[in-house]
């Protein structure tokens, strides 16, 4: 789960919600709409909207009218959160020592 600050509350299921939480895709979504993303030849990550706009309001969980209503702001920090489920792109935990070897250098 990834949890997600809105800056514009939208409704849905009778709520206002100012937090959406987004599950992590299964195979069988990721089969359906595809990879949210894809690379130019250039070598540059370029976000695949269609499939983007597709993912927010199935892992979020809110019917897609509700989605349509967010701000543009929020649409494209929330395909930001489902990019980060394909390319394991989280904040960076901080260490206790304050370490800046990322964890997963091996170093």
């Amino acid at each position: 789960m990834s949890e997600f600050q809105l800056t514009k509350p939208v409704q849905a299921h009778g709520e206002t919600l100012h937090v959406l939480e987004f599950r992590e895709p299964t195979y069988d979504e990721v089969e359906q709409m595809g990879i949210p993303f894809n690379y130019t030849e250039n070598g540059e990550m370029k976000l695949d909207t269609r499939a983007c706009l597709k993912y927010i309001p199935v892992l979020a969980g809110i019917p897609r009218s509700s989605a349509g209503k967010m701000a543009l702001k929020d649409i494209f920090m929330a395909s930001m959160t489902i990019v980060g489920f394909f390319t394991g792109s989280e904040a960076a935990e901080i260490s206790e020592s304050g370490s800046t070897t990322p964890p997963t250098s091996g170093e």
